[in-house]
């Protein structure tokens, strides 16, 4: 009787295997749908019927099996409807194989009682497995009851209650186990599935976008070699796909992008994201502007990082802005320069003398300004004229400039009419001197006719100085003041002189 007990057990157990196979595509769970909660409830039916056909006899009126944990897995993980659905079958299945009496009547009876006590169960909202133990028991209590009503010798029904008791909980241990194995190998191979199928999507949904994307994707490892290029990389750099497989990108940047690049590379590799515009060699030899957006790919099968970079030509874009700058530093430069003799106008003067006593203030250091206008200009103009008198500041702003280098840190500028002004950095006194009388000699060896003049035949200056420590009260309009002072006294001196005020 054990070794037809056993053999019960484990007919139960290769069906379970059975079963999965066959429904693995519809994994049994309360929240299956209905046609699928059905299927399994006829196939839970049919094992019991089964089950039956392989019974043992316990005398001529009765015959024990494991048909009741068909009905207790099918509520376990099914719930109500599959668990009536084969204790019905089950039901149906005794009256047939045993005929329509007595002896088969009360077993039928109890099949349903035990699946609407099994349903019942499962409407419970605690533990599966712990369910599944109730419903077992509860199984066994409704067969025990059938064996005493029908089972005369208490020998007997204590032998067979006994065995049945033990393999039924030991069965019905392993067949739940087995059957929850059966599930999870189940949706694990429906999530797997599901995963493929969402990956081979997203994948040929990332080889549409990059085969008929107008910008070059590529993907890096993490030593930024190529592993995957995009067809437009011959478009943007004329190179050819096997061409840069397996190649660094710092190989093809300009030198000194290469440096700002590995930061941006190394940014996404750790931090997600990253963007950079940089020079790349194309196929032609020529520099092109590239800019990118890199993001980093985690791949769990390996534990490697991969960089998918976005890239795009914008050297077109890069000419356009670079002539832009250019245009707009022309017109910086335009908007501090006197527009008749090419030197600095006095906006420049303003902002320059302001820069450099800010200067001057935090090193403690001198500034010194030199102011000077020409002798009898407007006799001059009547004279000669105003085209010649508009050279002749040309000529004075182009002799003085040459000998102002840029080394010295002096700045010339028209402060305006026939007026000019040195601004001269850290600079004492002695020093704008020594420059009053070389701008003096320089405008006397041009020899600038002036015969309107009533001091000398050729073009002079008057020329004013003023030296200034700026300190926390001071201004730069008192430094303007004082050289302005100077040069007013070297006019009423007799002009072509050169006045101190410090």
């Amino acid at each position: 009787m054990v070794k037809d007990f056993v053999s019960n057990a484990t007919l139960l157990i290769a069906s379970f295997s059975m079963l999965g196979l066959i429904f693995k595509n519809k994994p049994l769970h309360f929240s299956s749908p209905l046609s699928t909660r059905i299927y399994w409830g006829l196939c839970f039916g049919i094992l019991g019927n089964i089950l039956m056909s392989f019974s043992i006899q316990v005398d001529s009126r009765s015959i024990a099996d494991l048909r009741h944990l068909a009905i207790v897995i099918a509520a376990a993980f099914g719930g109500y409807v599959p668990a009536m659905i084969s204790a019905v079958l089950i039901a149906i299945g005794r009256i047939v194989l045993s005929g329509f009496s007595e002896t088969s009547l009360l077993p039928s009876l109890g099949s349903l009682l035990i699946g609407i006590t099994c349903g019942g169960i499962s409407l419970l909202h605690f533990n599966r497995a712990l369910k599944a133990f109730l419903m077992n028991l509860c199984g066994l209590f409704i067969i025990s009851i059938m064996f005493i009503m029908i089972i005369d010798d208490k020998e007997i029904l204590k032998h067979v209650l006994t065995i049945h008791y033990l393999i039924s909980l030991i069965g019905g241990f392993i067949a739940y186990h087995f059957f929850v194995f059966v599930v999870d190998s189940n949706d694990a191979h429906n999530q797997l599935k599901h995963s493929v199928i969402k990956l081979k999507e997203t994948e040929e949904r990332f080889r549409l976008i990059a085969e008929y994307s107008s910008d070059m994707i590529t993907m890096h490892n993490e030593r930024t070699e190529y592993i995957y290029i995009s067809p437009a990389v011959k478009e943007i750099i004329h190179f050819e796909y096997p061409e840069l497989l397996g190649k660094k990108m710092e190989y093809f940047i300009h030198p000194d992008d290469i440096e700002r690049t590995n930061e941006m590379f190394e940014r996404a590799l750790h931090k997600g994201v990253a963007e950079s515009t940089y020079r790349y060699c194309s196929k032609l030899g020529d520099y092109v502007w590239i800019e990118s957006t890199l993001k980093s790919v985690h791949f769990q099968e390996d534990g490697s990082k991969k960089v998918i970079i976005v890239s795009r030509n914008i050297t077109d874009r890069k000419l356009t802005e670079q002539k832009l700058q250019e245009a707009n530093e022309l017109l910086n430069r335009l908007s501090y320069m006197d527009g008749l003799t090419g030197i600095a106008n006095r906006r420049y003067f303003d902002e320059t003398l302001a820069k450099e006593w800010l200067n001057s203030f935090s090193a403690n250091s001198p500034i010194t300004l030199l102011m000077f206008d020409i002798d009898y200009f407007k006799k001059f103009n009547d004279t000669y004229g105003h085209l010649t008198g508009d050279f002749c500041l040309q000529s004075i702003a182009q002799a003085i400039k040459k000998i102002i280098t840029e080394a010295l840190g002096y700045t010339l500028c028209r402060y305006g009419g026939e007026e000019f002004a040195i601004i001269l950095p850290a600079s004492n006194i002695e020093e704008g001197i020594k420059l009053a009388h070389q701008i003096q000699e320089t405008i006397g060896s041009l020899k600038i006719p002036h015969s309107s003049s009533e001091i000398a035949d050729f073009v002079t200056l008057s020329i004013g100085l003023a030296s200034l420590i700026p300190t926390s009260s001071s201004k730069s309009q008192e430094l303007i003041k004082m050289a302005d002072s100077a040069l007013y006294l070297s006019k009423t001196k007799g002009r072509n002189s050169i006045s101190i005020n410090q």
